[in-house]
């Protein structure tokens, strides 16, 4: 009897991004992310949001604020989590300003 291959899917793909989040490996993180695409698996909001999480650790705000937009671009929701991350992640690199703005978005 022939062994089923398994696929990765978008749990998994996002399980991976937060692994790399918990690692501080942001740069694959965001690699793994672009894998999806590439793999025609589109993001969902937990996937996006462990990302966003790894460049929050990292201080990566830009990242953060660019996946943020292109979370909405993509028709994916942005939730608390990720506006607290990004917040935190311009908060933690000096950005008080982008993080105010941010909180002002949410509302």
């Amino acid at each position: 009897m022939p062994k089923d291959v398994l696929q990765p899917n978008v749990v998994s793909y996002s399980a991976a991004i937060s692994a790399c989040e918990k690692g501080e490996q942001w740069q694959l993180g965001l690699g793994l992310l672009d894998q999806m695409r590439n793999e025609k698996f589109l993001p969902n909001d937990m996937s996006y949001n462990a990302a966003i999480s790894a460049f929050e650790k990292c201080c990566q705000w830009q990242h953060s604020l660019c996946l943020l937009e292109v979370m909405c671009q993509d028709d994916v929701l942005p939730d608390i989590i990720s506006y607290n991350a990004t917040i935190s992640a311009c908060a933690k690199s000096g950005q008080w300003q982008l993080a105010l703005g941010l909180l002002e978005r949410m509302q």
